[in-house]
């Protein structure tokens, strides 16, 4: 039996290895349907339901593998982190002390414990917060289990994020540089490979009755692109939509420049996306928009925009510009827009998504819009 379970790891952690979590899963499960206890099938099995945005699933599973050993430290790091995901903060800052107890790396578990801090508390200590809940590219994989009625994308570049996608799909970048096949599922999948504003201004009216339910701003990192893409594709939104706005969070003032050429090579850029929170906000969409902090740079996310507000950004368009172009990400700045108070983590706002009924497991498309 020991043999046979042993082969079964083995095969779990080449597929675990490989990125076939899928396959790793079920033979985890399969191994502990006879060794319930097993530690590294019960930890790498919630490492995996951590990575889909499922780290309520996978408290059970950390739980037995700490305790059928407390001196592997991973199982610890793997525990705290799945508990902070989903904002059981006390419970984490409690799990924490334990282990600091247990005399593991105090480095990893004073990053842990900075994590349960909130943006004004890392503030008053003198640093930023950082979006570390999870990877972007996992988030959209977990919201992409669901179809939607129209998905768009600006800024598809490899197609890393476009691929992820299972819906009717329209994605635009003047430069692809595809590394994968990006149709996958899907009933179909324009590629414009033009910007965004030519899109909207030549291309969109070939186009007949799609509307966009779910969309990933991810082109010119200037909050004045970021906003123009954002009203183009409101006005032709489905009734329930979603627009995901990648690089909204910064960690440093450096990459919340307008000008990447400032930056060295391999520097991280945001642009000042981050303006948005508050322009949005002053049109009266506070209570529609979240910050979720999903590593490197986090997501806003503006779920159904009314037409009123969308209208008055387009009506005042030039004057917001105007008024945002030359303010920079200060200290001063830096804690107003912490102070907004939208933080959310990524997998509360996929419950409250789901809970809210947004998406539809299958939908059948007509091809009749595409036009001749």
């Amino acid at each position: 039996m020991k043999s046979n379970i042993d082969q079964l790891m083995k095969e779990a952690l080449e597929d675990h290895r490989k990125g076939h979590f899928e396959n790793a899963e079920k033979i985890y499960r399969e191994i502990l349907e006879t060794d319930p206890t097993h530690i590294d099938a019960n930890h790498n099995l919630g490492v995996i339901l951590v990575a889909n945005h499922n780290s309520s699933g996978a408290l059970d599973y950390f739980q037995c593998a700490l305790e059928s050993n407390e001196n592997v430290e991973q199982i610890w790091l793997s525990y705290i982190d799945a508990l902070i995901n989903i904002d059981k903060l006390d419970d984490a800052r409690q799990l924490i002390e334990a282990a600091r107890v247990k005399n593991l790396s105090y480095e990893k578990l004073d990053f842990l414990l900075e994590r349960t801090l909130t943006p004004i508390e890392l503030h008053e200590k003198g640093k930023f917060f950082r979006a570390q809940d999870g990877r972007y590219l996992n988030f959209l994989k977990a919201l992409h289990k669901k179809k939607y009625d129209g998905y768009f994308e600006i800024g598809t570049r490899t197609g890393a994020s476009l691929v992820l996608s299972q819906s009717p799909s329209v994605a635009i970048d003047p430069y692809f540089q595809l590394s994968e096949n990006p149709i996958g599922n899907k009933d179909f999948c324009l590629l414009f490979q033009e910007t965004s504003d030519s899109f909207f201004q030549n291309s969109m009216s070939k186009l007949l009755d799609l509307r966009c339910q779910l969309a990933f701003i991810d082109g010119m990192h200037l909050f004045e692109c970021a906003l123009r893409d954002f009203i183009n594709l409101a006005k032709i939104s489905a009734e329930k939509s979603l627009f995901l706005f990648h690089d909204p969070i910064p960690w440093t003032y450096r990459m919340a420049t307008r000008n990447n050429e400032e930056l060295g090579r391999n520097e991280a850029w945001t642009g000042d996306i981050w303006k948005l929170v508050h322009i949005l906000s002053e049109v009266g969409m506070k209570d529609d928009i979240r910050l979720l902090s999903s590593a490197p740079s986090g997501l806003l996310a503006v779920l159904n925009p009314e037409k009123a507000a969308i209208e008055e950004l387009e009506e005042n368009y030039d004057y917001i510009c105007s008024e945002w172009l030359n303010v920079d990400l200060n200290r001063e700045n830096l804690l107003s827009f912490y102070e907004i108070g939208i933080f959310e983590k990524p997998e509360i706002y996929l419950n409250f998504l789901e809970k809210s009924s947004f998406g539809c497991k299958s939908i059948s498309h007509s091809r009749d819009w595409v036009s001749q």
